[in-house]
Formats: C-alpha cells, sequence, structure tokens
C-alpha cells in the first residue's frame, strides 16, 4: 500500500501555523575549547614548507610514476634535491637533517 502524498497545501498550512508560535531559543550547550599546542598550528617543528610550480606535463608524469611505483611525490622532488647538492659537492638531505653526523 502507498502512502499518500503531502500536498503543497498542508506544508504550506503547517507553515503558517509554525510561524504563528513564538520561537524556542535553541538549547546550547558549553563546551571547553581544544587546548592550542605551543607554536603555530598545522606546522611541524624543524620543518618549512615550499611550494613548487611544475608545468602540466611535468605534474603528470610525476604524479604517474609516483603511482606506479606505489610512493609520494614528495620523496622524488626530495631525491632530486638530493642529487642537486651531492653533484655540487654539498651535503645530501640525511647529512643535513641529521647534522652531519
Amino acid at each position: 500500500m502507498s502512502k499518500k502524498r503531502t500536498s503543497l497545501d498542508a506544508i504550506m498550512a503547517r507553515t503558517a501555523a509554525n510561524e504563528d508560535k513564538p520561537a524556542e531559543p535553541p538549547i546550547v550547550v558549553a563546551q571547553k575549547p581544544a587546548p592550542v599546542p605551543p607554536g603555530k598550528p598545522g606546522n611541524r617543528p624543524g620543518v618549512k614548507q615550499q611550494t613548487a610550480y611544475l608545468a602540466e606535463p611535468v605534474y603528470e608524469q610525476l604524479r604517474r610514476l609516483a603511482f606506479e611505483e606505489r610512493a609520494k611525490m614528495h620523496d622524488y622532488l626530495i631525491e632530486g634535491l638530493d642529487l642537486v647538492f651531492r653533484k655540487r659537492g654539498l651535503p645530501g638531505v640525511e647529512e643535513l637533517k641529521t647534522g652531519g653526523q
């Protein structure tokens, strides 16, 4: 057995009836805010964010490579920086992270 559909007239009548009643104030539950850790939220200590603008074909190739090898695009960027540093006789990424120890 199907339900009878509500008519627009019935909806409008209910709306009009509800408008005549005084609005009840909403129930507000006070919550204690979560403590904010020291430092800027969202930042990792000892890490700086850098934006790289890549041409669309470069980005797509990097994305495909990361997907196919189940790696992160970030890892390839770090690997590339490591190669640039070593090519110029500078300490590599891991050496810089550990302080040359």
